[in-house]
């Protein structure tokens, strides 16, 4: 399995528009190069935004994360590792902080509910996706005309987890992260009243399409339980 051509599509906002040049910059900077980058803003449908080209892949970056600069690359080698497994529709770089953690507000869900591929996932050094925020996300052609753009009503970076969810909620259709892959988000985390905001956002899709029958149930109890953690604040010391 090939990575093929690649279209980089960095969403950027004024207010980052510094972040959005040293994204660009790193971009250039890649050991294994997209063929194009479109800057646009976060509300610009993904799919109507790639050249006449027709890339196989579409790199939906989003502005204030920083891919290093063989993240293209790893997503290249871990595309050969796949052999005999079904062709991903998306596969999620690991977005880490400044300090080298897994940032917050780029936390990937991983499938619980759905067995078939995970074990092989694991075994080539992957993990099998649910659904993932905005960051660094390779996702294949046609995958947008197959399930619809992204939610032009939900923030940005909740509108590409909705999406995702809604793309994988099939076990046929698969995603992955890719450990090897990196990037780096150069906001510091949301404070928590965003948060508040992020629970609201969780209990608006247990309505929607993302999630199954039985992941709603799930979802719901989860979405429940942080709103309680919430009400009662932060846990005291004895």
């Amino acid at each position: 399995m090939k990575l093929g051509a690649v279209v980089a599509l960095v969403a950027t906002a004024p207010e980052h528009a510094d972040l959005v040049e040293e994204t660009r910059e790193a971009l250039a900077g890649q050991t294994v190069a997209p063929i194009a980058v479109v800057v646009q803003p976060p509300s610009t449908a993904p799919a109507r935004s790639a050249p006449a080209e027709q890339p196989e892949w579409l790199w939906l970056l989003d502005g204030v994360t920083v891919p290093r600069a063989d993240a293209l690359e790893a997503f290249g080698a871990a595309l050969e590792t796949l052999a005999g497994l079904p062709a991903p529709l998306l596969l999620a770089s690991k977005v880490i902080d400044a300090a080298g953690a897994m940032h917050p507000d780029a936390l990937p869900r991983h499938e619980i509910f759905e067995k078939q591929y995970t074990v092989d996932a694991i075994e080539r050094g992957l993990v099998q996706l649910r659904a993932v925020p905005a960051g660094s996300l390779l996702i294949r052609r046609g995958t947008f005309e197959r399930f619809g753009e992204l939610r032009a009503d939900l923030p940005p970076n909740w509108a590409v987890f909705e999406f995702t969810a809604r793309a994988l909620r099939s076990w046929e259709d698969t995603g992955y992260l890719v450990p090897s892959s990196v990037a780096v988000r150069k906001l510091p985390p949301h404070p928590a009243g965003r948060r508040g905001e992020g629970l609201r956002t969780r209990a608006r899709l247990l309505a929607g399409p993302a999630w199954t029958p039985t992941e709603r149930l799930w979802e719901g109890f989860l979405v429940a339980e942080a709103a309680v953690r919430a009400a009662r604040g932060p846990a005291r010391r004895a």
